[in-house]
C-alpha cells in the first residue's frame, strides 16, 4: 500500500511539474478546442470527442452536444511531452495517457483511457503501428471534399484531368489528380496541412510551395501543382461535394419468368444530387432510361426525374443497400420495387488462412445483385467445402453486418468494414475458420 501511495504521489508530482513548466513554455490556451478521434483504424467503429479547454482541462464524451462523461481530467506538457491525467486516478490505479502534438493533431502513444474500456493501438502491422489519434475540429465550414475535372493539352494530347480537395479534421488536406497518358491511368497525390485566413486558402507543403487559392460561393478556385512534373501551378474550380459519401454505381437483378424475362439494372448517383439510371432486358430492346437529382434526409431516399411533369419517387438507403421503384422497360408502364446494391458490396471476394494445424486455405464467396451467395472453400489446393444460400446486409450501432443464411439453415454472420470479417465452415465436418474477404 505504501508504494502504491508512493507512486501516485510521484506521478501527482510529475503531473504538476509538467504542467508548472508546460505554462511557463507553452500557451494554455493552445491545444484548446474540440477534437475528433475516428477509432475505426483500431477495429472499433466508433467515433469520440476529445474537449480542451484553455486551462488545461480535458474531457471525452461520445457526443458533441448533450455527451456523457467518458473521463476527464488535466493535460501537462514539458517540451514534446504531453499528458493526459485522469482525476480519477487512485494510489491503486493511475490513469494517464501521454500524447504528442503534431499541428492540430493528437497522437496518443499508449491506451487511451475512454470510460471503462480504452483505445488500444493496432499493432497487426508491427512495421505501421495505428495509433488513436485526435484531430482538431478547425475551419468547420469549409471541410468536406471538393471536385473538379478539365481538359488540357500536353504533350501534343488533350488530357483530361479528374481531381478532388478533401479538406479534413485536423486542417489536413489531401489533393489527388488522376488522368490518362500514354494510355496508361496515372495517379497524383498530395497531402499537407491548410490554414485559411478570411476567404483565402492556403495549402502547406514544403514540397509544393505556393499553393493556395479562394474560396467562392460555387466551391474554390485554387493554384496548384497537377502532376510531379508540373513545374508551376494550374488554376482549377473545385465544387463541394454535397452526397460524396453516397456515390457511385448501385445494382439491381430481378427476375421477373411470370413475364418471361430478367432485368439488370444500373443507378448511378453522382457526388452533387444527380443520377442516371438504365434497365436492360436484353441488348436488343430498347432500355429503360432517366436523368435526374436526389435528396437523401435520414433513410430517406427521394427521387425526381428531369422528364417533364414527373412525380418524385421515395426510397430508402441504407448504404450499401438502396431499395425503390423504378421503370423496368419502356413497355412497362408500372415501376416495379428494386433493391440495388452499392457495386462495391456484390460481386467476388476472395480470401485466405490457415487453421491451427498450419493447413492452407483458401475460400472464394460470390455476392450476387439477386441476393444469393456461394462460397467455395479449398485447403491444400483441394476443394473442401461448398455452400450457397440468401444473404442481407443489415445496419447497426457498431456497423454494417452480411448476414448469410444458407440453403441448409447454417447462419453466418460478419461486420464489414474495408474487408468482410466473417467466420464459416471450411469442411463437412463443421469446423470453421476466420476469414477477412476482400474484392
Amino acid at each position: 500500500m505504501i508504494r502504491k501511495f508512493l507512486a501516485f504521489t510521484a506521478a501527482m508530482m510529475l503531473l504538476l511539474s509538467l504542467c508548472a513548466q508546460g505554462s511557463a513554455q507553452e500557451d494554455p490556451g493552445a491545444l484548446a478546442g474540440t477534437y475528433v478521434l475516428d477509432a475505426s483504424p483500431l477495429g472499433m467503429p466508433l467515433t469520440v470527442y476529445l474537449m480542451v479547454d484553455g486551462e488545461g482541462n480535458f474531457s471525452w464524451t461520445n457526443k458533441l452536444v448533450d455527451g456523457s462523461d467518458k473521463g476527464h481530467g488535466v493535460i501537462g506538457a514539458e517540451g514534446d511531452t504531453y499528458l493526459l491525467l485522469y482525476s480519477d486516478s487512485t494510489p491503486e490505479s493511475l490513469k494517464m495517457t501521454p500524447f504528442r502534438v503534431e499541428g492540430k493533431t493528437l497522437v496518443f502513444t499508449d491506451r487511451v483511457i475512454y470510460g471503462s474500456s480504452g483505445l488500444v493501438p493496432n499493432s497487426e502491422d508491427p512495421d505501421n503501428i495505428l495509433y488513436p489519434t485526435a484531430r482538431l475540429i478547425a475551419y468547420e465550414e469549409a471541410l468536406g471534399t471538393y471536385a473538379g475535372s478539365h481538359v488540357a493539352e500536353a504533350m501534343g494530347s488533350e488530357i483530361l484531368y479528374h481531381y478532388d480537395l478533401v479538406l479534413d479534421y485536423g486542417a489536413a488536406y489531401t489533393f489527388t489528380n488522376r488522368f490518362a497518358m500514354m494510355g496508361e491511368m496515372q495517379e497524383f497525390a498530395q497531402q499537407g496541412t491548410f490554414e485559411i485566413e478570411g476567404d483565402v486558402l492556403r495549402l502547406i507543403n514544403p514540397d509544393r510551395e505556393g499553393q493556395q487559392g479562394s474560396i467562392t460561393k460555387d466551391g474554390i478556385l485554387l493554384n496548384v501543382f497537377l502532376s510531379p512534373m508540373s513545374k508551376a501551378t494550374a488554376e482549377v474550380s473545385l465544387k463541394m461535394e454535397t452526397t460524396g459519401e453516397v456515390a457511385g454505381k448501385y445494382l439491381a437483378h430481378k427476375d421477373m419468368s411470370m413475364m418471361g424475362f430478367e432485368v439488370a439494372c444500373v443507378l448511378t448517383l453522382d457526388a452533387f444530387g444527380g443520377y442516371s439510371y438504365e434497365a436492360s432486358i436484353n441488348p436488343d430492346d430498347e432500355p429503360a432510361t432517366e436523368q435526374g437529382t436526389f435528396t437523401l434526409e435520414g433513410g430517406s431516399f427521394v427521387l425526381t426525374s428531369n422528364q417533364e411533369g414527373a412525380v418524385p419517387e421515395t426510397g430508402s438507403l441504407t448504404p450499401p443497400l438502396l431499395v425503390i421503384k423504378m421503370p423496368i422497360s419502356p413497355e412497362v408502364p408500372m415501376k416495379t420495387e428494386l433493391t440495388f446494391y452499392h457495386e462495391d458490396a456484390v460481386g467476388s471476394f476472395a480470401a485466405s488462412g490457415s487453421d491451427e494445424a498450419g493447413t492452407a486455405t483458401e475460400s472464394q464467396l460470390k455476392l450476387g445483385t439477386d441476393g444469393r451467395y456461394t462460397i467455395a472453400v479449398s485447403q491444400n489446393g483441394v476443394v473442401s467445402y461448398e455452400e450457397e444460400g440468401s444473404f442481407v446486409y443489415e445496419a447497426g450501432p457498431m456497423g454494417t453486418t452480411l448476414v448469410l443464411s444458407s440453403d441448409c439453415g447454417l447462419v453466418s454472420t460478419g461486420m464489414v468494414a474495408d474487408t468482410i470479417n466473417i467466420v464459416h465452415n471450411v469442411d463437412t465436418a463443421m469446423n470453421t475458420l476466420g476469414f477477412k474477404y476482400a474484392k
